[in-house]
């Protein structure tokens, strides 16, 4: 079978609230997946899922960009979880207007944000990839025990400054892509990508064209306390709605994720159907061929 032939300008290049760092593949379709990348993610780890469907199936392809994302971490810091829901629900909301069949996937929190949207917009199917509701994988850091204390204790305004550092296999089981993502969130890559960053936007004051930050393609490597908060009241949120959601449901959990057990998600998610992935699948970053979305 031919691959479809798609295109990145269309029907979605007018989406309400859109950022440079979405992007679109277009099939003239009637059916539309809206993909939700993961909390201090970006577009980017949802190319290749959102490539496939679009060759493979011939269905038009939407990537969302969070509020807070793809830029700087004193961005993130500012949104809430509010906003994250405000925003997935104003474009599917968008999107529902232009297609006759429209479904919602996410990553991780992305997960919880696409179960959340359908119980508020109608939606033909939701795809739940790896979602977060407790933080118990095998690599979980040892100090997640007093997580609950510090974001009870912790003043909201000061939480910016307490932080968790991403570290290995940074949810990816490949050694080889493991080994990219390890020097790219190195101290020294880190500092030295900030810097040009900050330089970039410093020439821009001058009448320059400021470049797209490193996070566009590289995400956040740091979980800072006051967006820990949001997700957990994200969960806390999803948790209490899931009898809301009505819509056929897909989950793919792979069966050893770095930072949620298989059972935990079967636990919450019980009365929908589970697939367990195993084997060498990804620890928590499912794969566009290991991954597919059928009508």
């Amino acid at each position: 079978m031919r691959p479809h032939r798609v295109r990145r300008a269309g029907l979605l290049d007018n989406m309400v609230d859109r950022q440079k760092t979405d992007f679109a593949l277009h099939a003239e379709s009637n059916v539309l997946v809206y993909l939700i990348h993961g909390v201090t993610g970006t577009p980017a780890e949802m190319f290749y899922l959102a490539r496939e469907m679009a060759r493979k199936n011939g269905w038009d392809i939407y990537t969302t960009t969070l509020p807070g994302h793809c830029t700087r971490l004193r961005d993130l810091v500012k949104t809430n979880e509010q906003d994250w829901r405000a925003h997935v629900q104003m474009q599917l909301s968008f999107a529902r207007d232009r297609y006759e069949y429209v479904f919602v996937a996410g990553l991780s929190a992305g997960a919880l944000l696409a179960l959340e949207a359908s119980t508020v917009v109608h939606v033909d199917g939701v795809g739940v990839l790896s979602p977060t509701f407790v933080y118990d994988g095998w690599n979980t850091p040892w100090y997640d025990a007093i997580l609950p204390f510090s974001m009870k204790v912790v003043p909201l305004p000061l939480q910016h400054l307490l932080f968790h550092i991403d570290g290995p296999p940074f949810g990816i089981k490949d050694e080889e892509l493991q080994s990219v993502v390890r020097e790219a969130y190195s101290p020294v890559a880190i500092l030295r990508e900030w810097m040009n960053d900050w330089w970039a936007q410093r020439k821009a004051t001058n009448g320059a064209v400021p470049p797209i930050p490193s996070a566009a393609s590289k995400g956040y490597p740091i979980f800072p306390l006051r967006t820990l908060t949001e997700i957990d009241r994200l969960i806390v949120r999803v948790r209490a709605q899931l009898s809301e959601v009505t819509a056929p449901t897909m989950i793919l959990q792979a069966s050893d994720d770095d930072m949620t057990k298989k059972e935990v998600v079967a636990e919450n998610l019980g009365k929908f159907f589970l697939r367990q992935l195993a084997g060498k699948q990804s620890h928590r970053h499912l794969h566009a061929g290991q991954v597919s979305l059928s009508s």
